[in-house]
């Protein structure tokens, strides 16, 4: 990928060869499929609009961002067309403001009438999915576009021997981590706690009766937290919160959790993210059985359940199993080998760039 300006996209500067691709960009915390694919696409020619990594501007921006949406499209992407012949989009609605060959990826998919008519489009030449059910429930809506599964992966590069050292002299001797790590992590009271990717709540309901049953595990928690959360911890040494990490010490740390869960109390429907990079780590997985971590089924990477009960005695179980706990994290690491984003990669150039965006 190379990074262009906005300026270069409005003169229509030709770029033969080329894909073109428009998308906000947040500092910092930005998807993190997005984070990590794009800057492996070589053909891509990025125009990224950058936003504050501060929150209350960034919050400003991305509102006028909403409200000006259409007529940035509108603008710039017409004008985009003079230079690019095809686009690869992260946002269906652009479809309707460029008319030449493109592909859009919909990793958060909107099952909406206008959604399948865009992607119903002609000069729709594919879409990519994270998990081939959401393409089928368009297939169900009368989309016949081609579709291509390519999914959440894992920057194993990242997760450098040296950062993994640094971040496994954390742990304390004798003790077993259990880990979980967030963007944001909220508790009742704090802004956006209502929220069920960040909210933490129904974790620390269970973690309370897993640790009385294992008094020697620990809880590691990493992600910004939220005031509330951080009194409702204060003064413990079986909860620790690590604080929001640089992505790279982030997956390292993740890699030192002896074991992970999962424990939202609503299903988001497709895969999560979060989920590949603790298989791919090899970290083995307890979470409720949601259609977000089939993919711990599907690799025999970790241990589903329907009910907090079962949650509590599968995480204590594990806890104290040493040999099953290594077992799963053997069958994780092997799976994740295919989820390593150096691969998807790989796979995207080929299977959707070269396929359906041809030079």
């Amino acid at each position: 990928m190379r990074e262009v300006s906005l300026a270069r996209v409005l003169r229509g500067t030709p770029a033969h060869g080329r894909i073109g691709l428009l998308s906000i960009w947040f500092h910092g915390h930005n998807n993190p499929r997005y984070a990590e694919l794009l800057p492996r696409l070589e053909r891509l020619d990025a125009c990224l609009v950058r936003l504050s990594d501060r929150r209350i501007p960034r919050g400003l921006e991305y509102r006028i961002f909403r409200a000006t949406r259409p007529l940035l499209y509108a603008g710039a992407l017409r004008r985009a067309a003079r230079g690019y012949r095809s686009l690869l989009t992260l946002d269906v609605e652009q479809i309707a403001a460029f008319h030449g060959a493109l592909v859009a990826d919909v990793d958060d998919p909107y099952y909406t009438e206008r959604h399948a008519r865009l992607l119903s489009r002609p000069n729709v030449r594919a879409y990519v999915v994270t998990a081939e059910r959401a393409a089928r429930r368009y297939e169900s809506m009368g989309v016949e576009t081609p579709w291509v599964v390519i999914p959440q992966g894992v920057s194993l590069r990242s997760a450098t021997t040296e950062l993994r050292a640094e971040a496994a002299r954390r742990r304390r001797p004798g003790r077993v981590v259990v880990g979980w790590m967030a963007a944001h992590l909220l508790s009742a009271g704090d802004p956006g706690a209502d929220n069920p990717l960040y909210n933490v709540d129904h974790l620390l309901e269970l973690w309370e009766e897993v640790h009385a049953r294992a008094p020697l595990a620990e809880l590691w928690l990493v992600g910004g937290a939220g005031e509330r959360l951080r009194r409702r911890v204060e003064g413990r040494d079986d909860v620790v919160l690590l604080g929001r990490l640089p992505r790279e010490r982030a997956l390292a740390t993740a890699a030192a959790f002896d074991l992970s869960v999962y424990a939202r109390t609503e299903d988001q429907g497709i895969r999560a993210a979060k989920i590949s990079e603790l298989i791919g780590l090899g970290v083995p997985i307890v979470s409720y059985d949601y259609e977000v971590t089939s993919d711990v089924r599907e690799h025999g990477a970790g241990v589903l359940v329907d009910t907090p009960r079962e949650f509590v005695d599968a995480v204590v179980r594990l806890i104290g199993d040493d040999i099953t706990r290594a077992e799963l994290a053997a069958t994780a690491r092997t799976a994740g080998a295919e989820l390593d984003w150096d691969v998807l990669a790989a796979r995207y150039e080929t299977d959707v760039l070269e396929r359906f965006l041809p030079v």
